[in-house]
């Protein structure tokens, strides 16, 4: 039987909203599968680049939880003797406490690792969807913006670029930040405390994953604030209040351990750094600055029209007195400023070019609702043909960007280019960039180096590595001790790696072979081939013993020991330091890093040791008379 026409409508209507709906919310699922998801479900961890720093980070923080009961570590594995866990991984809290409580519920730890980047990629469509209804958008336009979002975070480089490389918790940061701005909205407009708790929640949630959502929301909450004071209640302003009181609380057991180690703090302004030249890389999609931008192809299409379309969106409200013009219009122009302007100020030290990222989340909104008032108020059928024409014109390159921007990472699934007449093929004629192609999800676990430095280890000395993702994949894989990792890490703990003196290890002889005796480096671990670091090969104080894929590793010429005064013997794990057979009337140095958490026992102290005019932390002194055999143990004394 053939329903009526109106049923046959209405079941049309409710086919083309749940099309609608399974291509925004279930489309990820298909696009992270194509970018290597399925990597993303297996029990090992997602290694390589910023990934091995977060599972470093996050493996010492499950020891410290599951040994001590304590979030950090004086952890011995790493830059000879360093507090993981306080303020480098301030941007991993909620990935640690994400793998903790699915641990807890029995799931691998390392697919408990992985499954947070599983929810960073599915939960941008439901979280701009719920931010834009709560902003009052209708359904069409609420799904458009998050199907805009789900464009942006696969095909914008920036945000392709974060998620690729491990820089997860800042990409959700991205667009969570959404969710407590559009409550914290729909609280000041209609004064109901579900929105309050939503906000509150939400909000604290956002600065667990990174507290960088503080710099994102400040500006447009603030003005939020300021608008509504005056008509607030007691009972408002308290509630406001108890929202900020809130996010403080629920993140303070880590900011309490933060501020305790501040003294250590560097300057954080190597990556990211940007000014006004890097606005005209972005418009024109090039690369001005790899520091600043990520080793990627700048595509900007998506997020240049969704930025235009936002702001469009702004004006519209403004001309209609929409009180949504001050959050958005608030909101866009700090981001913007911070982004392009703040490289010239103390921002500089968050790293303002980052906040691109969520800029375009924040346009998401506007740029739909623009499209609703279009919509609604029927503004196209005003144009006049020649508009029209200009329009159709357009939309011509308009498309061909984006979908080269699409194409950028998609570039496997085209036809290889042409060889040339001679049989060669030009690699830079292929639409990928660099050696990863489309940057999807790959594999980079180096464990046949691991398995060599696991057999070559006997604790008795330490290995310098050149990459720093190596050497942070090699503190995760092995127990070894390593002088390497994050170069530019932001504690006094990393002048440590030699890397960090020299970007390059060219060094002389003299200066190379007192670094090896002070921090008791056996082994050097370089990557860089050697045609264009030749100098490794040429030292004379260094010894090639092994070649392992692209690795070369090279001993050092002299014996060396982690005692540099005194005699014992030294056997070292996370939060202790064990000597034994030492000479109880001689002071003891080890060449380990000083923490005013360490003590010594039995009836021993110990004291700072000065290394040198860079490393300005210290080694650990135990002064006579002390025992022949004792340990020094952080007894976490915050």
């Amino acid at each position: 039987m053939v329903p009526p026409p109106r049923a046959r409508a209405r079941i049309l209507r409710v086919a083309a909203w749940a099309a609608a709906y399974a291509t925004v919310f279930l489309g990820p699922v298909a696009l992270l599968w194509y970018f290597g998801g399925e990597r993303l479900l297996a029990p090992t961890p997602q290694a390589g680049f910023d990934f091995d720093t977060h599972i470093s980070q996050v493996w010492r923080v499950l020891e410290g939880l599951r040994g001590w009961g304590r979030t950090w570590v004086y952890d011995v594995q790493h830059l000879a003797g360093y507090p993981n866990g306080t303020i480098f991984d301030a941007d991993n809290k909620g990935w640690e406490l994400f793998t903790h409580a699915l641990t807890v519920l029995g799931v691998p730890q390392g697919l408990a690792f992985n499954l947070f980047v599983v929810v960073a990629h599915l939960a941008v469509a439901p979280v701009v969807y719920a931010s834009a209804r709560l902003f009052g958008l209708r359904r069409g336009s609420s799904l458009l913006a998050a199907g805009l979002a789900v464009l942006y975070w696969f095909f914008d480089s920036w945000n392709h670029w974060e998620w690729f490389v491990g820089m997860i918790a800042y990409a959700i940061a991205g667009y969570l930040f959404l969710l407590p701005l559009a409550a914290f909205y729909r609280f000041t407009e209609e004064r109901r405390p579900v929105h309050a708790i939503l906000c509150a929640v939400s909000m604290a949630l956002a600065h667990l994953v990174h507290p960088y959502t503080f710099f994102i929301l400040v500006g447009p909450m603030a003005a939020l604030y300021l608008r509504h004071a005056r008509s607030m209640s007691r009972r408002d302003h308290v509630i406001v209040w108890a929202i900020a009181g809130v996010t403080v609380l629920a993140n303070a057991w880590w900011l309490a351990i933060a501020f305790s180690f501040w003294h250590y703090i560097l300057d954080s302004s190597l990556f990211g750094h940007t000014g006004l030249d890097s606005l005209l890389w972005d418009v024109f999609g090039l690369v001005g600055d790899p520091a600043a931008q990520g080793v990627v192809g700048n595509r900007t299409g998506f997020r240049l029209m969704i930025l235009t379309g936002g702001i469009v969106g702004v004006v519209a409200w403004w001309r209609r007195g929409d009180a949504r013009t001050l959050p958005f219009g608030v909101g866009l122009s700090v981001l913007l400023l911070l982004t392009y302007l703040g490289g010239y100020t103390f921002f500089a030290n968050i790293q303002p070019h980052r906040h691109v990222g969520p800029t375009g989340f924040l346009a998401v909104i506007p740029a739909a609702a623009a499209v609703e008032l279009a919509t609604r108020e029927r503004l196209w059928s005003r144009l006049p043909r020649p508009a029209w024409a200009l329009a159709a014109v357009l939309a011509v390159p308009a498309m061909q960007h984006l979908s080269r921007d699409v194409l950028y990472f998609c570039a496997r699934s085209l036809p290889p280019p042409a060889k040339l007449l001679d049989g060669q093929q030009v690699w830079y004629t292929r639409l990928g960039y660099g050696p990863h192609g489309d940057f999807v999800y790959g594999d980079w676990d180096h464990d046949e180096l691991a398995a060599w430095v696991r057999e070559h280890d006997d604790g008795s000395a330490r290995f310098l590595v050149e990459s720093w993702h190596i050497g942070e994949q090699l503190t995760w894989k092995t127990d070894a001790q390593i002088l390497g990792g994050f170069i530019w890490r932001n504690l006094d703990h990393s002048w440590a790696n030699f890397f960090r003196r020299r970007p390059q290890g060219i060094a002389s002889p003299e200066e190379l072979r007192q670094y090896m005796r002070t921090y008791g480096a056996r082994y050097v671990i370089i990557s860089t081939p050697a045609s264009l670091a030749p100098w490794w090969d040429q030292s004379p104080v260094l010894e090639l013993v092994a070649t392992i894929s692209v690795f070369r590793i090279y001993r050092f010429e002299e014996p060396v020991s982690l005692i540099a005064e005194g005699r014992g013997r030294v056997e070292a794990g996370t939060n202790r330091i064990l000597v034994s057979g030492s000479d109880p009337g001689q002071d003891v140095v080890l060449r380990y890093h000083w923490l005013e958490t360490l003590a010594c026992g039995p009836e021993c102290r110990i004291e700072r040791e000065r290394i040198d005019e860079v490393d300005t932390v210290g080694f650990i002194r135990v002064p006579a008379p002390h025992p022949a055999d004792f340990e020094i143990r952080n007894v976490y004394r915050e």
